[in-house]
């Protein structure tokens, strides 16, 4: 299955990225206790540029996991991931799937940053493309030059397995098979099962309290106390 961040319109995705209340993350970045002190002015361009980030990742699908992102932009989207309810909330209703963040893990090898010039090239090139030239891309990334020290060291990760068909698997589990096979516990034959703890046979075992045995029970103390009377 190809790995695609969202089969909605891409049309559809990005009105929705740029109707998305980022205000909770920009306060929260803009503390300068709790996250990084940012002024209002520059948070709102940092917020701009991680629109036009998730944009990106709509608008060229193919390439969504090699489009790099400024360390801001990432810190940006790390605020945004903290808050997780609301960042789950937003990716359903701007998705449909969640997206994922993928940071780099371990040594930074030659071989490594080799391939994150290749990528920061990369991301310079379709920035450019939807943005015009140099200048403006630059503004779009993040207001500093697409260079590979000025990227952060994380990517999205796109998943299939949250795509339309992964989530139908998964809602499978409650079809109408397995729903079937949760209701055959309440089926007739459960129902009987149970009815047949107040079945006839159980219904006389019940009576049974109050059979013979105990009705002999009751006579032996009527004929001991007509003996003593007797008596």
């Amino acid at each position: 299955m190809e790995a695609r961040l969202t089969t909605k319109p891409a049309e559809q995705v990005i009105a929705a990225i740029q109707a998305l209340d980022l205000e909770p993350v920009k306060l929260r970045i803009m503390d300068p206790e709790l996250g990084e002190g940012w002024t209002r002015e520059y948070a709102d361009s940092i917020e701009t540029a991680y629109r036009h980030y998730l944009a990106m990742l709509v608008k060229y699908p193919d390439d969504a996991e090699d489009i790099l992102l400024s360390k801001d932009v990432d810190e940006f989207w790390h605020t945004h991931i903290l808050q997780t309810t609301k960042y789950a909330a937003d990716c359903r209703n701007v998705f449909g799937n969640f997206l994922h963040h993928d940071p780099h893990i371990g040594e930074r090898t030659p071989v490594h940053l080799e391939h994150r010039a290749a990528l920061a090239e990369k991301t310079r090139r379709l920035y450019e493309r939807e943005f015009g030239n140099a200048q403006n891309a630059d503004a779009a990334w993040s207001g500093h030059a697409i260079k590979s020290e000025n990227a952060a060291f994380s990517n999205a990760a796109v998943n299939a397995a949250f795509s339309n068909a992964a989530i139908r698997a998964d809602n499978a589990a409650f079809s109408n098979m397995s729903i079937g096979t949760e209701s055959a516990a309440f089926s007739n034959a459960a129902i009987r099962a149970e009815n047949a703890a107040f079945s006839n046979a159980a219904i006389r075992a019940e009576n049974a309290a109050f059979s013979n045995v105990a009705i002999r029970s009751e006579q032996v103390a009527h004929d001991r106390a007509e003996r003593s009377m007797s008596a």
